[in-house]
């Protein structure tokens, strides 16, 4: 399979209105309270909020550090990001992430699509990081 060949897709509810689950994404003080997976926690976290826009998140496990970083490709307010995602380092592997928000009874609908991953081992290691990450979302509603 080429690259582009392996995708994951996860949804989640977050019993919250649309514009604060959206907010939970692009704002610092909010996303160090989420943003990684749960046996991880964030160390810092830099936005350039803006179509074109870097950002880098730095995550911690023990003596570990892990840093994601990428660029904001689309922006549409309170319903969709598009965004590149790479781990730093020289093995660095470029993938796109895009998380639609959408209205779902009283709450909101996270559909998050993570494409153009290597092999099938790095769709998984995602999938689970970012099962466990949403889950850590979640968390910040109830």
């Amino acid at each position: 399979m080429k690259a582009t060949d392996y995708k994951l897709q996860i949804s989640k509810f977050i019993k919250a209105k649309r514009e604060k689950v959206f907010e939970a994404w692009v704002q610092p003080e909010l996303m160090k309270k989420w943003g990684c997976p749960k046996e991880l926690t964030i160390g810092e976290i830099e936005l350039d909020f803006r179509v074109g826009g870097k950002y880098r998140t730095t995550m911690l496990r023990d003596e570990e550090t892990y840093i994601a970083c990428g660029e904001y490709k689309e922006i549409i307010m309170n319903e969709k990001l598009v965004f590149s995602h790479g781990w730093e380092g020289p093995d660095r592997e470029d993938t796109l992430v895009t998380v639609i928000f959408s209205d779902k009874g009283e709450g909101t609908e996270v559909l998050l699509t993570h494409e153009k991953l290597s092999s099938d081992s790095s769709m998984e290691g995602h999938k689970e990081g970012w099962i466990s990450t949403l889950e850590n979302l979640e968390l910040q509603f109830l």
